[in-house]
């Protein structure tokens, strides 16, 4: 038997155009660029930090934005559409006998309606929790509250900090290239496996 962690931001649910509308609406508010559509490529090639640097985020305002954009976008999680179609590959991985998790910063119950809203209720647990120091924390803390019923998880994730996390808290990760970050930045940080379409996850995790 398997647990399965997922990351929900890019991951499950397609957050990203939501985040880049938000953060623009406040750009001017609190002094740092806006994100045009054609600096996406680029900045998915960076990492969190690299992200901030280039749209002049200091690391003192970037508590006070990131619980804005946080804040807003938790009203908008239940409308949101699913990044790609998992469905398929969730009820195979289940029959199969693996446990599935949802690992989250987002509030619980908007990713619970999330889930209803998308037909995607095929989940065991969805643990939210704040990453104020890394979402390695989170995962080991998680894991020291049982909440997860056996010690060897994967993370499947779609950040190059996701990988960093995983790798951090000693389990093993698969990175997504459909989300926040491109299959070469994850490469690069060498999780165990970057995958393109969902159905990949049934191979390697079920051989």
């Amino acid at each position: 038997m398997h647990t399965i962690i997922f990351d929900f931001d890019g991951t499950i649910a397609d957050t990203m155009s939501v985040v880049i509308r938000i953060a623009n609406r406040f750009a001017d508010h609190y002094g740092y660029k806006k994100i045009p559509l054609s600096d996406l490529p680029k900045l998915r090639e960076k990492k969190p930090s690299a992200v901030l640097r280039h749209l002049g985020i200091s690391i003192f305002k970037l508590p006070i934005v990131a619980r804005k954009i946080r804040f807003e976008m938790n009203k908008e999680i239940i409308n949101l559409k699913t990044a790609v179609d998992l469905k398929d590959t969730l009820v195979h991985l289940k029959e199969n006998g693996c446990v599935l998790g949802i690992l989250t910063t987002n509030s619980r119950e908007n990713v619970v309606e999330f889930l209803k809203k998308n037909d995607l209720e095929l989940f065991d647990f969805v643990y939210s929790g704040r990453a104020v120091f890394g979402k390695s924390r989170l995962l080991k803390k998680m894991m020291k509250e049982k909440t997860i019923p056996h010690e060897d998880p994967i993370y499947v994730g779609d950040e190059i900090r996701d990988v960093e996390a995983a790798k951090k808290a000693g389990i093993r990760v698969i990175g997504v290239a459909w989300g926040y970050n491109t299959k070469n930045a994850l490469l690069k940080f060498h999780p165990d496996h970057v995958i393109e379409e969902p159905e990949e996850l049934k191979a390697i995790i079920l051989n």
